[in-house]
């Protein structure tokens, strides 16, 4: 018998105890780490934030060309750059929604809730292991965001920022905290509709849609989400450049952190009182 069978012989539980919170920690990241879409998410999480960063890196360096001198003193490097990580954001809530809606899709939830009949204990597995994943892989996002939107816009002759500038190491750590919070967003959307296509269009309207339209809102509401709405508000932690108009970055992450934890409460109310 090797070490780890005897260690795994000592610490069987009798039958009728209830799993530990590392025994659930670990069947949550066993189910997550074995299915494919899990590693096909992570994969585009980083490719995609490379992809836009250059991208946007492109148009931010074309309108630095046709900027005037005064303009271009105030132009912020990364301010364009930094818009790609929306789209790493749907991605990220896709994954932690992933972590329910597939064992609603499948049937398994019974088995689940059946084997930890503690559902706290099971949602908070589930967010730990879907938080971990997401900060790990946002912090991989916004360095291929950094390196891109660098290169794309070093090579059209337009100002950048050196990772000792300040903000900038803030910044690229405030993505993978930003990230994971995201990832909560999306477990706590998973529980509310059970399906994949209703929580990934929660997820859509809250980081993209709401944002994008509120250009057309009258003054306040569109004020509203431009400071206040929970993604925009979090994002403010992986801007390098202040801005006196809206939030303070740690303030802007404490607020989207609120928004998410209310949310979550909500979702596990809900997860407590309804059948699997």
């Amino acid at each position: 018998m090797t070490s780890r069978s005897a260690a795994r012989a000592r610490g069987a539980r009798a039958p009728g105890e209830r799993p530990g919170f590392g025994d659930v920690l670990w069947s949550e990241w066993t189910k997550v780490r074995t299915l494919r879409s899990t590693w096909y998410t992570l994969v585009a999480i980083v490719a995609v934030a490379a992809l836009f960063g250059a991208m946007f890196a492109g148009g931010g360096a074309r309108e630095y060309a046709e900027m005037t001198a005064a303009e271009r003193a105030g132009f912020d490097p990364f301010a364009s750059v930094f818009r790609a990580l929306l789209f790493v954001e749907v991605l990220v809530g896709y994954l932690g929604l992933r972590a329910v809606t597939v064992e609603y899709g499948t049937g398994t939830m019974p088995v689940s809730v059946t084997a930890v009949p503690g559902r706290g204990r099971l949602l908070a597995a589930k967010g730990v292991v879907c938080a971990g994943m997401a900060l790990t892989a946002g912090w991989l996002a916004g360095l291929a965001v950094y390196l891109t939107g660098r290169l794309v816009l070093v090579a059209q002759d337009a100002p950048v920022y050196a990772l000792g500038q300040p903000g900038v190491v803030r910044a690229l750590v405030g993505v993978g905290l930003v990230m994971a919070t995201m990832s909560l967003l999306g477990l706590a959307a998973g529980l509310l509709v059970r399906t994949t296509a209703g929580a990934l269009t929660i997820v859509v309207m809250i980081v993209l849609l709401i944002p994008a339209l509120s250009p057309l809102f009258p003054e306040w509401p569109a004020r509203f989400v431009l400071t206040y709405w929970p993604t925009m508000a979090g994002g403010r932690l992986a801007a390098p450049r202040i801005d006196p108009d809206v939030l303070a970055p740690w303030t802007g992450y404490a607020l989207f952190c609120g928004y998410v934890a209310v949310f979550l409460l909500g979702t596990y109310a809900m997860f407590r009182r309804r059948d699997a």
